[in-house]
């Protein structure tokens, strides 16, 4: 397993390319899971692959992995896909490629990381790599973040970052008991010999970008005319 060369390491430093993958999963709420037949269930829950890249200079790309044979064309009306995400820890910008239908929308808007978050001694191992816990309680949820020090990136999954190690392991588990928890869990991690993967993707990054605001207004206009679309319209009388 690629994950073994960090336990042969007591610590790796920063200037180095990895290849991260997770597996996401969201968890049904039991309250949901009593309506719903089970193969709808297992089909939900089952984990979904995303690769993280960092390079030299601890840039992250956040993406989907691929998988052949997958279509989603009917699933996306109404709703947009997001390429791939490049966030900055040290210069705090996130950068989204989106698609609606067949539209490509660049978005770059501020990277906003909290200050609230607790440090705890508790510590664990996953996937043979040493764990630090961190926790953030809001509003409506509960994260709990372990991370590795022994790592030397800000970056993690999505846009869970910017702590002092690799995020490996994220748990949002909301408040109320009607929504749905989120996981995000290690599962692979490798060193890369250079950046050429991540090459092609940090070259899109143009600076012709709209911000999130822009980005939303659009949608919002988009979303609309899908409803007066396949809603029928609006009835004005």
């Amino acid at each position: 397993m690629k994950i073994l060369f960090i336990l042969l390491i007591g610590s790796i430093a920063l200037g180095q390319s990895y290849k991260v993958e997770y597996d996401e999963v969201y968890l049904l709420p039991d309250k949901s899971k009593k309506n719903l037949p089970e193969v709808i269930i297992e089909n939900y829950e089952q984990p979904k692959t995303h690769e993280l890249l960092i390079n030299e200079v601890d840039l992250c790309l956040y993406k989907k992995q691929e998988k052949l044979g997958q279509t989603s064309s009917i699933e996306s009306i109404g709703n947009y896909t997001t390429n791939f995400i490049v966030t900055n820890p040290t210069e705090k910008y996130i950068y989204q490629d989106v698609n609606i239908e067949n539209r490509n929308y660049k978005v770059k808007s501020p990277l906003k990381l909290s200050d609230r978050w607790q440090n705890h001694r508790e510590t664990k191992t996953i996937n043979g790599i040493l764990a630090t816990k961190l926790t953030l309680e809001s509003i409506n949820d509960f994260t709990e973040v372990w991370y590795a020090k022994d790592i030397k990136t800000k970056c993690g999954p999505s846009k869970i970052l910017g702590f002092p190690g690799l995020v490996v392991e994220v748990i949002i588990k909301p408040k109320s008991e009607d929504s749905i928890t989120a996981i995000y869990r290690l599962k692979n991690i490798e060193i890369l010999k250079d950046d050429a993967k991540l090459k092609p993707y940090f070259s899109k990054i143009s600076n012709e970008t709209i911000t999130q605001q822009e980005f939303s207004e659009i949608y919002k206009a988009y979303q609309k005319n899908v409803q007066e679309m396949y809603g029928g319209g609006i009835d004005k009388d």
